[in-house]
């Protein structure tokens, strides 16, 4: 990608797509940005303007900006799927700290529209724009960001560089390197792998008297996953969990497994809670857990 221009990438929920944003969409937009109540909530800080527009050609001279501005970053225009408008813009840098900008039109200014928004920003962004935690701003006005932003795991508000009303999620690190255990468990992400090198680096205190590591590297395998005999019920493959996670590997891979179990974890959902050994996959049934991984909280 040339320096010269921002990135273009596009994505999509339930009821919007995001698509840069175009010269076009400057009538549509205007209506967002001529709007002093819409603008009040947005978030202009480290910007040479604010975004009060009043006329189209200053939204098309915004429009322009971001479209050819240096810095790597993505200003996608919000699209409503149902009335085809342009109700609004996102923006997103990467970093140690990535800070996201939601732009809407005041009657979009609604809780699901928000939760919505917030989630697909959270599940999709980071793996584009990589990033140890994302920021995005919502002052005391902004009521329904701030409840959306705290149901989502967000931390705040708090001061982000010389600037206020800042909320935060950080993004677990998921140690790849460390994979899926042999029987279908999550090394990459479980609470103990800060001191832990894995089960299949013999790291698991437990590893002797396990089942079905013994089983598996007996027959050489990869995991329970690889086994004529799968799912045979044996050791921790009692669990729902294991089971279905194994299962998930041996349909689709375990790469796709960590990149699940990233994404999910990206969006809120928890392997471990705190001080234990037990989190949100821990679910009654196989099918259960499979829905979970497989497409997130719905």
């Amino acid at each position: 990608m040339p320096k010269d221009q921002c990135r273009d990438y596009s994505y999509e929920s339930e009821h919007f797509i995001l698509r840069q944003v175009k010269k076009e969409d400057a009538p549509e937009l205007l209506r967002c940005y001529s709007d002093p109540a819409a603008v009040e909530l947005m978030n202009s800080d480290n910007c040479v303007s604010g975004f009060l527009f009043q006329t189209l050609e200053e939204m098309e001279r915004a429009i322009h900006f971001w479209n050819n501005d240096v810095w790597a970053y993505a200003r996608p225009a919000v699209i409503d799927r149902a009335s085809g408008e342009a109700v609004g813009t996102l923006e997103v840098f990467g970093g140690d700290t990535g800070v996201l900008r939601v732009d809407l039109r005041r009657d979009y200014e609604r809780p699901e529209v928000l939760r919505e928004l917030y989630t697909l920003a959270v599940e999709r962004f980071p793996g584009d724009f990589p990033m140890g935690a994302m920021v995005t701003k919502a002052v005391p006005e902004a009521v329904a960001r701030r409840e959306v932003l705290k149901e989502l795991g967000f931390s705040g508000p708090e001061g982000f560089r010389e600037y206020e009303d800042y909320y935060r999620k950080a993004f677990p690190t998921v140690r790849r390197e460390l994979g899926i255990a042999y029987c279908g468990l999550a090394c990459c992400i479980c609470s103990e792998n800060a001191g832990c090198s894995g089960c299949k680096q013999n790291g698991c205190a437990a590893y002797a008297e396990c089942a079905n590591y013994g089983c598996v590297t007996g027959r050489e395998l990869e995991g329970c996953w690889e086994c004529r005999e799968f799912p045979c019920g044996m050791g921790l493959l009692q669990k729902p969990k294991a089971r279905a996670f194994a299962a998930f590997a041996k349909e689709h891979g375990v790469e796709r497994l960590m990149d699940c179990l990233e994404r999910n974890q990206r969006a809120g959902i928890v392997y471990h809670y705190p001080g234990g050994f037990t989190g949100d996959y821990d679910l009654p049934t196989e099918e259960e857990v499979l829905d979970l991984l497989e497409n997130g909280r719905r």
